[in-house]
């Protein structure tokens, strides 16, 4: 895996913190932790604590590509916007055209270059990337983003508009928006609701403009929508074939965790255990693969230096053979990650040419230490041998499991694949990462009739910036 790192600190002082990061024990592991902190923190709107446990991770590890968006991201929030793009520029030099995620991360980069300078209130600048960070991810697809992209673009060309302040005039500070600008706003607004009807923040600007210009005038609109377009959101896959993306390799081995907590804990928006709920997931996954898939089955169960309760290279058992497996599972023990991953590559064949990954499926973190290693460490050892790992985790994104998702960030990062989280909240399987862009959900604030240009200019709004 390719690791090309771009100079954030001065070069001195670069040198140092890599050979820090590559010295000290656990260095990995730090960096993901103090990014996961961040990452709460920027979720509570503590944007300069965030912007704090942001730099210490991009510090440690500033050839991260997911620390300098989150670093960037944060800085514009807390008020820095001009190092924020700095940041963003320098985490774009580090794509690659090979990495399988380059289109989803051309997407993000032009999305967050437009938040950025939204937040910077450069609205007008704002608009080409986010117009191009939706026409990228229409490629990649992924209903939610283009739903939250479409709401900011919205909302970027709706407070596009001069602003400025009159002496007989109450409101202060405010930005003129006439009545073309509010219908080329919630056009946009009425698409992101078309991608993702559960969309809160579009939800609330698409009936604040209906309700501002009246249904009488935007019959055209309705009239002319553009039925292409809403034919497109509603054929996008959705929530429920997430965990299917994980399972399209040549060779994919199933480490499930059995531990007691998987059969103690519920999923509560489901009313059923996190074991029985993995059981489902593992056997849809089962019922999607393409005949050529090599399947195998591991357990995390028992305690440090026992044997698993299923241990069966790819492609030994049948596709019946497997799902008897499934069906059959006993929950046992406690969670030895790092002993299962570090013998997990001997189940895999000996073939470079094809495709190998694991899904691993579990709610805790790590239990055994081997010789003084962590999962970090042993997820450089996966990368190496081209394996990559995903993970469905049902642990919730909360400060207690800091340690967990640390070391699910390790694996995922390291060897290239991706982190699903079980909300309870939604009900719905969520990536992990996309927290900071769910953020980006900008409202418009009270709009008010205006003479601001003579009585001449009949159609004539005020946004007001509190």
């Amino acid at each position: 895996m390719s690791r090309r790192i771009t100079a954030f600190f001065p070069w001195t002082l670069w040198l140092s913190l890599a050979v820090l990061s590559l010295s000290t024990p656990g260095g990995h592991k730090a960096a993901f932790r103090a990014h996961y902190k961040g990452m709460l923190l920027y979720g509570e709107g503590h944007y300069q604590r965030a912007v704090g446990q942001f730099e210490r991770a991009y510090g440690i590890l500033p050839g991260n590509y997911n620390f300098g968006l989150s670093l960037a991201v944060a800085l514009s929030q807390a008020g820095r916007a001009a190092e924020g793009l700095n940041i963003l520029d320098r985490s774009g030099r580090l794509l690659n055209a090979r990495d399988p995620e380059y289109g989803q991360k051309l997407a993000y980069q032009q999305f967050f270059r437009g938040m950025i300078m939204m937040y910077d209130g450069r609205y007008g600048d704002a608009i080409g990337p986010i117009r191009e960070s939706i026409e990228l991810q229409r490629a990649v697809g992924e209903p939610k983003l283009l739903s939250i992209y479409n709401n900011a673009l919205g909302y970027a060309i709706l407070l596009n508009q001069g602003g400025g302040s009159h002496a007989r005039d109450t409101l202060g500070k405010h930005y003129h928006v006439h009545k073309r600008d509010l219908l080329r706003a919630f056009g946009y607004f009425d698409r992101a609701l078309t991608y993702d009807p559960g969309n809160s923040a579009a939800l609330y600007n698409y009936f604040l403009v209906r309700d501002t210009l009246g249904m009488e005038a935007l019959e055209d609109f309705f009239d002319k929508r553009d039925t292409a377009a809403l034919a497109e959101g509603r054929a996008l896959p959705g929530n429920s074939g997430r965990a299917l993306q994980f399972a399209e390799y040549d060779e994919l081995l199933l480490l499930l965790d059995i531990s007691g907590s998987m059969v103690m804990e519920q999923v509560p928006c489901m009313g059923t255990t996190r074991f029985d709920v993995m059981q489902e997931t593992a056997l849809l996954v089962l019922d999607s693969l393409p005949p050529h898939t090599r399947l195998g089955l591991a357990t995390i169960d028992g305690d440090c230096g026992t044997e698993p309760v299923a241990w069966e290279p790819v492609g030994r058992l049948s596709r019946y053979d497997m799902r008897y497996r499934l069906r059959f599972l006993v929950p046992n023990g406690t969670t030895p990650l790092l002993e299962r991953l570090r013998y997990c590559p001997e189940l895999f064949l000996d073939a470079d040419s094809t495709r190998k990954a694991i899904f691993l499926i579990s709610d805790g973190a790590n239990i055994c230490r081997m010789g003084g290693e962590d999962v970090c460490d042993w997820a450089e050892e996966m990368a190496s041998r081209n394996i990559t790992v995903n993970i469905l985790t049902f642990l919730g994104t909360s400060s207690d499991n800091t340690n967990a998702f640390a070391e699910y960030g390790c694996l995922a990062d390291i060897t290239g694949g991706q982190i699903l989280y079980m909300d309870n909240y939604r009900c719905s399987y969520e990536y992990y990462g996309n927290s900071l862009i769910e953020s980006c959900q900008p409202k418009i604030p009270g709009l008010r009739r205006v003479q601001c240009w003579g009585p001449a200019v009949k159609e004539l709004w005020a946004v007001v910036v509190e």
